[in-house]
């Protein structure tokens, strides 16, 4: 009886063994093992403001919500600039108050009427310098015109050799003299004659003006108003480039790479950080040629985790080209090409807990 229970139990033990041989033979044949990469939705943050690296809040590899802080940067500029903006903008706010009491309008009224008496004044010793040019260059050109007509007689005369070379070059020398005068004083007229013309259209600009300030104050406030908007804008945006000056994470996920360190300068638009996503992840595989073929979509697939659990999941995609890999895990390298395999996973929650973005492992697809 003993006997025939042992000879049960081996029988029974070598069909179970053979079933799952055969099993295994029948999931082999219609199914593939292929090196795969979990991958994640990969977020790059960029710089919005100059500055110096001061420090990082995070470290590679840390998990972080969204809206934590990832790193400080600096710039001793902004805040002095900042300063003189808002002083700045104190100035306009007094003007413009001081302009609505009529203090300020009085005030300028007072300095415009002090600019046009001090240019009246420059007006009527220029007119006074004119007129004494004038009389001048009226003598000047005078003697000018007869030592004129005395050198072109005696020219006549030394052509015919009927005076010597001496008495010559004294006429000459006389007539050149009274040339280079009458230029100089004629010279002296145009400058005092545009001297005036540009003290008549300061004066007459300034006269205008006077007449605008005393008909119509509120022009002067509004010109005020104007720069006061700009100022504050101003003062808006730089706020704003301050404030950019802490870079928090968008997003929920794992700080993957650091790309500065303290006290490195970066521009606006640098990339200093990256975050994986951990709330979209993925499973990239690496199949050969004869997987490309027989690997469809929506074939099934399990990625066997590196704690031995297993999880499920489904082909969305099949790369329809080959590309080159440099390395799927320590044990794999290869400078073989390898068709892309995307899977994409039945349970986000349950792969998360077993492994992380940057994992190799396997996954068996369904050939189905």
């Amino acid at each position: 009886m003993k006997r025939k229970k042992i000879k049960i139990i081996t029988i029974a033990s070598i069909v179970v063994m053979i079933v799952t041989a055969v099993l295994s033979y029948h999931i082999e044949a219609r199914s593939q093992k292929l090196p795969a990469v979990v991958r994640s939705e990969k977020v790059v943050i960029s710089t919005e403001a100059s500055g110096t690296v001061k420090q990082y809040f995070v470290s590679s590899m840390q998990e972080v919500q969204a809206g934590d802080k990832i790193v400080q940067l600096e710039n001793s500029r902004l805040p002095f600039k900042l300063q003189t903006l808002k002083k700045e903008r104190e100035k306009y706010e007094a003007l413009i108050l001081s302009n609505q009491s009529g203090d300020h309008l009085k005030m300028e009224l007072f300095e415009l009427e002090k600019k046009i008496l001090k240019n009246t004044t420059d007006l009527r010793k220029a007119e006074l310098e004119l007129n004494s040019t004038s009389e001048k260059l009226v003598v000047t050109k005078s003697k000018f015109d007869s030592s004129k007509k005395q050198y072109t007689a005696q020219k006549k005369l030394y052509n015919k050799n009927l005076i010597s070379a001496e008495e010559f070059e004294k006429e000459t020398n006389d007539y050149l003299e009274t040339l280079i005068r009458f230029n100089e004083i004629k010279n002296d007229s145009l400058l005092v004659f545009k001297e005036m013309e540009t003290i008549q259209s300061i004066l007459s600009l300034q006269k205008e003006e006077k007449y605008i300030l005393n008909n119509n104050g509120s022009i002067l406030a509004s010109k005020y108003l104007i720069d006061l908007d700009k100022v504050t804008a101003e003062i808006s945006d730089l706020e704003q480039e301050i404030e950019n000056m802490t870079i928090t994470s968008p997003i929920n996920g794992i700080v993957t790479d650091i790309r500065n360190r303290p006290g490195e300068k970066v521009k606006n638009g640098d990339a200093i950080a990256e975050i994986s996503d951990m709330g979209k992840i993925w499973v990239i595989a690496f199949g050969n040629s004869y997987s490309s073929q027989k690997i469809k979509v929506g074939n099934k697939a399990i990625i066997h985790c590196g704690n031995g659990k297993k999880i499920k999941g489904e082909v969305a995609t099949v790369s329809p080209v080959m590309e080159k890999v440099k390395a799927l895990s320590s044990s794999f390298e290869t400078v073989n090409t390898y068709a892309k395999i995307e899977i994409v996973l039945d349970d986000q929650k349950l792969a998360l807990e077993n492994f992380t973005p940057g994992e190799r492992l396997f996954v068996r697809v369904s050939l189905k």
